[in-house]
C-alpha cells in the first residue's frame, strides 16, 4: 500500500449545511467533550476484537482487548479520590481481574509487576510510581516497556473516571489548544466528527483521560500554520481495492515544521475508537515517517522507549 497526498479543500455543501444549522465553520458549540466512562472501555474491547482478526498485530490487539475488559470492570469502582491517589488501587484491581488471563508472552511482565506491587509501590525510580512517571513524561526506558500496558491501563482508568465526573462548564479550552484541558496530555489522535452538533468539526482526543476538545481545522496543531498542509492516506495496491477498505485514517502533515497528526474521518469508520484504530493503522505512520515527517500525537497504548 502507498500513502497518497492531497491538499485540503473547503466543502461548500458542508459550509452551507453548518450555516443552516446555526453553526460557524471552525467554531465548536461544545469546546470540550468529557468522556462517558460507563461504555468507553467495553466499546474499545469490542473495537479491538473487530480489528484484530487477520491483522499483523492480531495478538497485541487481542491482548489489549482483554485489558480493556478489565478496565470496564474496574472503572465503576473507586472512592472518588484524585487520579494520583486512585491509580495504584486501580492497578491492583486490574491485576486481580487479569490474573490467569494474560497470554504467555505477557506473563513474566505481569508476575514481575505483581511482585513489585507487593514489595514497594512507593514513589521512587525503582517503584511502580516511578515507572508510571517515566511513561507519562516520555522518559521510559527498556525496562519500563514490559509493565507499560498494565500501568497505562490503571492511569487511563483513574483519569477517565475523574474526567467523566467533571462539569464541562468548568473546563476551558481554546480552539487552538494542543494539550488536553483536563490532564495536559498531548492528543492521541484527531477525529472529524459527524452529526448536526459537531459535523465537520475536528476534535482532538486525549489518550489518558479520554477528553475531546475542539481544534480549528486545516491548521497544524504543532506550529499553527496551515499553508503547507497535505493529507496522506493508505491506498490499496493495484487489484487490492476489494480487499483493503478505506480505514478512515489520514495523516495531516505540515511542510513547515514537518510534524503530522493522525486524523480519522468518523463517517468512514463505524464504531471508531481513536486509540484502537490508531494502532490498527500504523502502516500509515510508517509510510509518512519515511517521507520525513514526525508524529506528534501520543497514543499511550503505543509506548516506546525514550
Amino acid at each position: 500500500m502507498t500513502a497518497s497526498p492531497s491538499h485540503p479543500e473547503t466543502d461548500p455543501a458542508l459550509t452551507a449545511a453548518m450555516a443552516e444549522a446555526g453553526l460557524t465553520p471552525g467554531r465548536s458549540p461544545a469546546p470540550v467533550r468529557l468522556p462517558d466512562a460507563a461504555p468507553l472501555f467495553a466499546g474499545r474491547a469490542a473495537r479491538l476484537r473487530h480489528l484484530a482478526p487477520g491483522h499483523s498485530l492480531e495478538a497485541w490487539l487481542s491482548f489489549l482487548a482483554q485489558v480493556a475488559d478489565a478496565q470496564q470492570a474496574v472503572i465503576g469502582a473507586g472512592d472518588g479520590g484524585t487520579p494520583d491517589r486512585q491509580w495504584l488501587p486501580d492497578l491492583r484491581a486490574l491485576m486481580a481481574r487479569l490474573d490467569g488471563r494474560v497470554p504467555d508472552t505477557a506473563r513474566p511482565a505481569f508476575a514481575a509487576l505483581a511482585a513489585r506491587l507487593d514489595g514497594d509501590p512507593a514513589d521512587g525510580d525503582e517503584g511502580v510510581a516511578g515507572i508510571a512517571r517515566r511513561l507519562m513524561d516520555g522518559s521510559a526506558g527498556p525496562d519500563d516497556l514490559a509493565p507499560a500496558p498494565f500501568v497505562v491501563a490503571a492511569l487511563q482508568t483513574a483519569w477517565t473516571r475523574h474526567a467523566a465526573g467533571l462539569d464541562p462548564a468548568t473546563v476551558a479550552a481554546s480552539a487552538t489548544a494542543f494539550g488536553c484541558p483536563v490532564c495536559g496530555s498531548p492528543p492521541a489522535a484527531g477525529v472529524i466528527h459527524t452529526g448536526m452538533e459537531a459535523g465537520g468539526l475536528r476534535y482532538l482526543h486525549c489518550g489518558l483521560c479520554h477528553t475531546a476538545w475542539h481544534h480549528v481545522r486545516t491548521t497544524c496543531i504543532a506550529c499553527g500554520e496551515g499553508h503547507q498542509l497535505t493529507y496522506h492516506a493508505l491506498t490499496p495496491a493495484a487489484g487490492d481495492a476489494a480487499v483493503h477498505a478505506d480505514t478512515g485514517a489520514r495523516a495531516e502533515a505540515c511542510g513547515g515544521c514537518h510534524a503530522y497528526l493522525k486524523l480519522f474521518l468518523a463517517e468512514k469508520v463505524p464504531g471508531l475508537d481513536p486509540l484502537a484504530d490508531d494502532l490498527a493503522t500504523l502502516a500509515l505512520d510508517l509510510l509518512v515517517g519515511e517521507e520525513g515527517f514526525r508524529r506528534i500525537n501520543v497514543n499511550p497504548l503505543l509506548v516506546l522507549a525514550g
